[in-house]
């Protein structure tokens, strides 16, 4: 098998203040070592802060605003956990839109921990096959998701996991689908 699948590759990393610090690193080195470019797109001005072990943990340098940034540009989407970020994003019409865009077109997509909860402030929770930090389970299922209780799900082109105990298995899933990705978005803006 090829060590380097995701040569020429663009993927997306879309986080707030506040994201899960290892949802975050695992994934991205997971990515870099797989081939692919690493985006890490946020409305953080320069800088975003992760959360680590119950406090703020450290900061990571911003590529692109949301606002500039748009689901064709990419091959995949990564929203890692950690609520203070998916909260803060469920705020932004940005993180909404993008994230919408991704899942409609059938883009490859993982949502990590606390990350599916995005999909409530998209309005793309409902019938959504998922699963995700147990923080999140009810309000997933009053908006409609199909929640599963699984270290890691797979539906169509989104993969959901539970958390940073299972970012192998999300990683190895998301990645089989993005090497495999040969679609196009079709993006309304």
């Amino acid at each position: 098998m090829n060590d380097k699948p995701l040569i020429g590759r663009t993927i997306a990393l879309m986080v707030a203040n506040g994201f899960d610090e290892i949802e975050f690193t695992e994934p991205q080195k997971r990515l870099i070592e797989a081939g692919a470019k690493v985006t890490v797109v946020s409305r953080a001005n320069g800088l975003v802060n992760g959360w680590y072990d119950g406090g703020w943990g450290h900061f990571f340098p911003v590529d692109a605003d949301l606002a500039d940034t748009l689901a064709v540009d990419y091959d995949g989407l990564i929203v890692p956990g950690g609520i203070r970020s998916v909260e803060k994003m469920a705020e932004d019409p940005h993180a909404k839109r993008i994230l919408k865009a991704f899942l409609r077109a059938d883009m490859p997509t993982a949502l990590i921990g606390d990350g599916a909860k995005l999909t409530i402030a998209s309005e793309d929770a409902s019938g959504r096959v998922v699963t995700g930090s147990a923080l999140i389970r009810d309000a997933m299922v009053e908006a409609g998701a199909d929640w599963q209780d699984e270290d890691v799900v797979v539906s169509g082109n989104l993969v959901s996991g539970t958390g940073s105990e299972v970012i192998g298995q999300v990683m190895e899933q998301f990645t089989t689908l993005v090497a495999g990705y040969e679609g196009e978005v079709n993006e309304a803006a």
